[in-house]
């Protein structure tokens, strides 16, 4: 929508500069119109070149759109990637992890046992 607003404006700028042209002008009105039909080749030659290059830009920006998408999807592909090798990769310090945390709170839930033991023996006895 922007590129439509975009040349609405310029296109109603323009005529509106052609109107205070023609209005301001100090030439009379027929030598005003022998300089139109003059440079009407011009103007349209400048028309179409406009029309061209917004063309070139609407061709461009589409094309680096769908360039940019398919560099995303293989950015997010090699992210994807990535993920998966690390988590592979650290799967077996995992496990390990695992067991030494195991081997941990089996040696304090022993402690915790001896502790209470050792209280009670300790009560006992005074």
């Amino acid at each position: 929508m922007g590129a439509k607003r975009f040349l609405y404006g310029f296109l109603l700028g323009s005529a509106a500069a052609g109107l205070a042209t023609l209005f301001t002008a100090p030439q009379s009105g027929r030598e005003t119109r022998e300089a139109i039909k003059t440079n009407k080749d011009m103007f349209i030659s400048q028309l179409k070149d406009l029309k061209a290059s917004i063309m070139d830009v609407k061709e461009a920006s589409a094309h680096a759109t769908k360039e940019g998408r398919i560099h995303v999807s293989h950015f997010i592909q090699e992210v994807n990637t990535a993920i998966g090798k690390w988590k592979a990769e650290t799967l077996p310090q995992q496990i390990e992890i695992q067991k030494e945390l195991g081997e941990i709170e089996a040696a304090i839930s022993q402690l915790e046992t001896e502790l209470a033991s050792h209280q009670s023996e300790k009560s006992a006895s005074n």
